[in-house]
């Protein structure tokens, strides 16, 4: 859905309405500027952090991104949000429910075609337009995503460089509400099969997950801290995990890194 005015802020009524009947019910909380929404979805009590909250901001200010990066927020461009759920699965099919729920979301409200770079980077023409950050407390996670929706990233090349925004690969902006809510109802499917079919429903997601990983077959370097992994990615385990033939010829999984591609 094409926008004339992309600096206005969020109509939450619309997206809530989009949301009605799905499962898990979702309620949102909306706040004008807000610091990071995972922050603040994981500094909830017990009996605040229900399952379907989303806490839902149109400016993050100190935003974290995977690998203790940091998440850059522009006022009333991006979508920044938080969705807590209390899977009964480790949080690694999250993660893959949540890259398939964005890019699917993605091409369905702009018809770009979005990649996953391992484990849950969305990409549009191998630069990222969205990051999520997964955290878990006792019986719940916390998804967060972030999408570059509207604004230029032209006049910042060295950001230029590794990130976009929908408007910049569509050529317009667009209302963020839709897309919110093909994201949420999009996460709530996998999630629901996920939970109601056991290990099939959740194989799909991985499959489905899977196909659009740009990072199998392509040479890549896995930042772990201060140790590098570089080799070709192969595959991904059941789990998700990627498996790397090393340089040297030794097959190792990896579950966790920055990964680059092509170097």
């Amino acid at each position: 859905m094409p926008l004339d005015n992309e600096s206005t802020a969020l109509d939450i009524d619309l997206i809530a309405r989009a949301l009605a009947g799905a499962p898990p019910p979702f309620t949102l909380r909306y706040f004008p500027t807000l610091d990071s929404t995972n922050t603040y979805a994981m500094r909830l009590p017990p009996g605040e952090a229900r399952e379907g909250l989303v806490i839902i901001t149109d400016h993050q200010i100190a935003g974290r991104g995977r690998v203790g990066r940091v998440w850059e927020g522009f006022a009333r461009q991006q979508l920044t949000f938080s969705v807590i759920l209390t899977p009964s699965f480790a949080a690694n099919w999250l993660m893959m429910a949540s890259a398939l729920a964005v890019s699917e979301a993605i091409t369905d409200v702009t018809g770009l075609s979005p990649a996953i770079k391992w484990p849950n980077d969305v990409l549009i023409g191998g630069k990222k337009v969205c990051g999520i950050l997964i955290e878990t407390s006792g019986e719940i996670a916390v998804i967060g995503i972030g999408v570059n929706v509207n604004g230029s990233l032209a006049r910042q090349p060295e950001l230029a460089a590794r990130a976009t925004t929908l408007e910049d690969e569509a050529g317009q902006p667009f209302a963020r509400e839709p897309l919110a809510a093909a994201i949420l109802l999009a996460l709530a499917d996998h999630y629901e099969a996920m939970c109601s079919q056991g290990d099939a429903g959740r194989e799909a997601v991985r499959m489905a997950w899977r196909e659009r990983l740009v990072t199998l077959g392509a040479h890549v370097r896995i930042d772990q801290g201060q140790t590098q992994v570089t080799g070709f990615a192969e595959d991904v385990a059941e789990d998700g995990a990627l498996i790397v033939r090393r340089d040297d010829g030794e097959r190792v999984l990896i579950t966790w890194g920055d990964v680059s591609i092509g170097d």
